[in-house]
């Protein structure tokens, strides 16, 4: 074995989320919430992995991939790690949440239904429910069709069969059956139907929960010359039809009947993936919220506040006389939200020039662009509409800037466009002053309150000018750009990090001390993984804070011995690109969009960015070499995705220490105001 399959890998990502589950330390309702994002994770891996090894399978023969691994062992190889993960789950939900809540006096009712909860029930059934569904008969063996993501209840009575869809959003998923300051007991809408049996089909009819999940992928051609918008809307009504991805069933349905089931849907044995009485765990990220309870939440910790800014009556005059670094959530995204819309409002600012590639609906830097193009300035949008999943957003936003008199570009041909850039053009004494934003995560006030990522203003030119030739070039798509500072895929970003790797090995080879660390959310490209194990065969010591993806397998001893692998997982997504190289004693640091997956190396534009001011690159050290050791959230990412802790005896987390980490930069910087 030379990789480890990417899907495999992820697998072993998502079991560190179900740690978090057992982990008594983490308050009660958040671990709940972390059995929500295991479930959301598991749910697009099988819209969009899965689903693309079935397509594989399908239409292209059972092939290799470039790890080595046919389709049809991976498949086998996910049922298998999903339904061990998926029994854990059961165990860690039934055996240590739901007594715990109890305790908590929120009693979640399943079985257990006493006198009064039947009543009650039975109340809340002929209030809300009765007469007001459909029961569809499928006794007749005919094809079935079932809505993508939805549950149906399976229902069986003598030799009838029906199904009957739980309208979630129509009624609801957790009912309040009763409230009062000792508890509050809440029963799910699965079950009220359950328990009201009798009333609409029979007493003695057995229910099991079934759920289809389809692709998602939209398969659309790269002709951009076409109108990408209206295939991508096209497409979209496409994924509640797409190919099945698998059949969610209670395991403890007599087979025949899932079986039946399955040859009505027209599927194969290996779409059948058992699971529990109940699907769909993801959405306890709407499960009550009990705000008399503090104790069972995370505690609300104010963010670090921006001096400079926050003192200042000239946001531009800061950042001109020295550049201002930014960390989330631990800061406010917020400022950069109100930069924006200072330039939107400002008179002397004539053009505004952006990248998107997921925002929120509400989204205050699409309404600040939005004022900006009301106000007659010059506005250009790089929406890229085949972000997954955020694709209805971003048309609605960049169709939106379009009405406003924005200038919106939805995506460049062949490329996805994943930079996370703006800039502002500003006229100054005569003078045109570009001021920046460069950051490694989205520009979405939403996400960047739970994904960890930095970001920088800035009005240094070796920061402009570069960013302005990768505007130039969006506009345009004609010449590559000229770059002098910074790393822009598909174009330099691969070679530069490889001739910053290769000077590395040569220092090694001299007999000199050679240091890598890198902090990414997937390690992945083949080429970039034999790259690091010729550096670690040479003497480099490469220390990697890897998050999810990891296809690193080591060859020599001298790579088991030499590369370090972590992964950090706590209450905030790390999602910050590190690649700090140490360079003889002068490091070279490098924040970017991108990870080292091939998707962005080489068919995204993605911006790498140099730090050169010395205490924020001791602080991205220190940030990287915190995780390193952290023996509470730190898992060895290693050749046999056990998970295994490191060891280590820190009392906070490494998260925790960053909220003082960023105190003490913020605390430097405003005091010398060196330029970065």
């Amino acid at each position: 074995m030379k990789y480890i399959d990417r899907d495999i890998s992820w697998l072993a990502f998502n079991e560190r989320i179900l740690q978090e589950v057992e982990n008594p330390e983490i308050p009660l309702l958040e671990r709940l919430k972390f059995i929500a994002i295991y479930s959301s994770n598991l749910e697009e891996f099988y819209k969009v992995r899965v689903a693309s090894h079935r397509f594989a399978q399908k239409y292209k023969g059972d092939k290799k991939n470039k790890y080595g691994y046919r389709p049809s062992y991976i498949l086998q190889e996910i049922n298998s790690i999903v339904s061990l993960q998926q029994e854990k789950l059961g165990e860690h939900f039934y055996n240590l949440l739901l007594p715990a809540m109890a305790e908590e006096g929120i009693q979640f009712l399943f079985d257990e239904l006493n006198a009064q909860d039947q009543v009650l029930v039975g109340e809340y059934y002929t209030q809300h429910l009765k007469g007001k569904f459909n029961l569809l008969d499928i006794s007749n063996e005919a094809a079935v069709e079932l809505k993508n993501q939805v549950i149906y209840l399976y229902i069986l009575s003598g030799e009838k069969s029906f199904l009957l869809e739980m309208d979630y959003k129509k009624w609801g998923r957790f009912i309040t059956l009763h409230s009062d300051q000792s508890e509050t007991r809440i029963i799910q809408l699965d079950d009220i139907f359950r328990c009201n049996l009798r009333q609409f089909v029979s007493a003695d009819a057995k229910v099991y929960a079934v759920k289809i999940s389809r692709d998602a992928e939209l398969y659309i051609d790269d002709d951009q010359d076409t109108d990408i918008v209206n295939k991508i809307k096209k497409s979209l009504k496409k994924r509640d039809t797409g190919l099945p991805s698998r059949l969610l069933f209670n395991e403890n349905i007599p087979f025949k009947y899932i079986n039946t089931l399955r040859k009505q849907m027209n599927l194969d044995m290996t779409s059948l993936i058992p699971g529990g009485k109940y699907h769909s765990y993801y959405d306890f990220f709407s499960f009550p919220q009990f705000k008399d309870k503090v104790h069972l939440y995370y505690p609300d910790t104010l963010p670090v506040t921006c001096s400079r800014l926050d003192k200042s009556k000239d946001w531009f005059g800061e950042i001109k006389s020295a550049d201002l670094f930014l960390s989330y959530p631990y800061q406010d995204f917020n400022y950069v939200s109100r930069f924006l819309r200072m330039a939107a409002e400002d008179p002397n600012v004539s053009e505004i020039n952006i990248t998107l590639y997921r925002v929120n609906d509400s989204s205050e830097i699409c309404q600040a662009l939005e004022l900006a193009a009301q106000n007659g300035k010059e506005v250009f949008v790089l929406a890229e509409v085949q972000a997954r999943f955020d694709e209805v957003s971003n048309i609605y936003w960049g169709e939106r800037l379009k009405q406003a008199g924005a200038k919106v570009k939805f995506g460049i041909n062949k490329l996805k466009v994943h930079a996370k850039t703006f800039t502002v053009h500003r006229k100054e004494k005569s003078a045109n002053c570009i001021y920046a934003y460069l950051g490694t995560g989205n520009l979405n006030e939403k996400t960047a309150k739970i994904y960890a990522d930095h970001g920088l203003l800035t009005a240094d030119t070796n920061y402009t000018s570069d960013l302005c030739e990768v505007f130039r070039f969006m506009k345009k798509e004609t010449n590559n750009p000229v770059l002098k500072q910074l790393l822009v895929a598909p174009f330099t970003l691969r070679s530069g990090l490889s001739e910053l790797l290769d000077n590395e090995i040569q220092l090694a080879k001299q007999g000199q001390e050679a240091l890598v660390y890198i902090k990414i959310n997937s390690f992945e490209d083949l080429s970039m993984i034999d790259m690091l194990r010729e550096a670690a065969d040479a003497g480099v010591k490469i220390n990697m804070v890897v998050r999810g993806i990891c296809c690193y397998y080591p060859l020599s001893t001298e790579q088991e011995k030499n590369i370090t692998i972590v992964s950090v997982v706590d209450q905030y997504l790390e999602h910050t690109r590190i690649y700090h190289f140490n360079n003889g004693g002068r490091p070279k640091v490098y924040l970017a969009s991108a990870d080292l997956m091939t998707r962005n190396l080489s068919s995204r534009i993605e911006v790498g960015f140099p730090i050169w001011n010395e205490n924020i690159q001791e602080f991205l050290l220190q940030q990287i070499k915190i995780q390193l050791a952290d023996g509470k959230k730190g898992r060895i990412n290693d050749n046999v995705n056990n998970n295994q802790y490191l060891s280590g005896s820190n009392s906070l987390t490494s998260q925790e220490m960053m909220f003082e980490q960023v105190r003490k930069l913020n605390e430097q910087l405003t005091h010398s105001k060196q330029r970065i």
